[in-house]
């Protein structure tokens, strides 16, 4: 069976979704359109119909369903599986063409909870989002989280779980990237420097625990991706590295005490089965589906947003009890997270939409 992926965005966390589940085996062919700016987030071997792009807005949303429908011409799929929000007009586009065969939906993260509080903005998105989803054959959550708002918010359609996970780690790692300092808390940070991904919070807690606490380190990979991340100004006892290479990162996940996870809202974090790949402790926030993800005081901690929650959670970090959750971790990674475990998932998905009416 083939299957067209329409992607309007690419990069990040859908990126690591569409390499993992290319690999599903048997009889299933994969087929990615995704915008030319976009198409070096993906694994070489994927069969990638890049299309030019203005980027987001009106003209990137034309662009994005005009690729589609050429690609379903000449593709002809079984199954076209659209990803992330904007997507969601060309899955209409092409229902109001007549085109109706299987189609799955997943917004890697629904869009509503990117605004904080309710309000009009958050109602408007549920309705939109909510009543296209309704669309496809079958929406696929990616977090216990994300399921509770759609049903909550009653969104349209037919919502399976199939949760996240990631491949293991592949090599050994050494574990001793900050070996000069063994006596040393040393925390991490993975990801965009963006307002969603909460770095800002994260290091004005941790330069007011610093002057405390001079045993915490705080090493941080990634840069900004959108234009809505402020300037890192690093206090001291804290470093920047940027984007680490697939191959690098789990030495620097091993190498940490724990990994800090300080999302405003998070529809998975994909970082938290990374960690625990790697054995090593997660401390998130309780925004999204974080704190479903972390095992109080067995994998990590959690900590509130409001108040000074974090400041004090990473005030009373001990390297001893962090250190004693590290099996626990990886057990949690073996039992919940693997990528085996998703591609089964989505590959009984396709055999069950293929045996179903149209």
């Amino acid at each position: 069976m083939k299957i067209l992926h329409i992607c309007e965005t690419a990069i990040g966390g859908v990126a690591s979704y569409l390499n993992l589940i290319n690999d599903i085996g048997g009889d299933t062919t994969n087929v990615f359109v995704v915008p030319q700016d976009h198409a070096k987030a993906l694994d070489a071997e994927l069969d990638v119909r890049p299309y030019p792009s203005p980027g987001r807005g009106l003209k990137g949303i034309w662009a994005n369903i005009k690729a589609t429908k050429q690609a379903i011409r000449a593709e002809s799929p079984d199954i076209i599986f659209f990803h992330s929000s904007f997507s969601l007009l060309a899955l209409a586009a092409v229902r109001l063409g007549g085109d109706r065969r299987s189609a799955i939906y997943c917004a890697h993260g629904w869009a509503a909870s990117m605004f904080e509080g309710g309000g009009l903005k958050r109602w408007l998105v549920q309705r939109l989002e909510g009543g296209l989803a309704g669309l496809a054959t079958r929406v696929i959550n990616i977090s216990e989280s994300d399921l509770r708002l759609a049903k909550d918010s009653r969104y349209r359609g037919r919502h399976i779980l199939v949760e996240n996970g990631v491949d293991d780690t592949i090599g050994e790692t050494t574990g001793a990237l900050f070996a000069s300092e063994p006596d040393a808390i040393h925390l991490l940070f993975v990801g965009r420097h963006d307002r969603q991904k909460g770095l800002d919070l994260l290091i004005e807690a941790f330069a007011k625990v610093g002057r405390e606490r001079q045993d915490l380190r705080l090493h941080i990979v990634g840069s900004g991706v959108r234009s809505d991340g402020e300037a890192v100004d690093l206090p001291e006892g804290a470093s920047l590295s940027g984007w680490i290479s697939q191959a690098e990162i789990d030495d620097w996940y091993a190498s940490s005490d724990a990994l800090v996870v300080p999302s405003r809202w998070e529809g998975f974090g994909l970082v938290v089965p990374e960690a625990f790949r790697n054995g090593t402790p997660v401390i998130c926030s309780d925004r999204g589906a974080l704190p479903s993800l972390v095992e109080l005081d067995r994998t990590g901690k959690v900590f509130s947003l409001e108040g000074d929650d974090l400041e004090q959670c990473l005030r009373s970090l001990d390297k001893v009890e962090l250190q004693g959750y590290r099996a626990s971790c990886r057990a949690a990674y073996e039992a919940r997270f693997t990528a085996a475990r998703v591609r089964q998932q989505i590959g009984d998905l396709y055999s069950s939409l293929m045996d179903a009416p149209a």
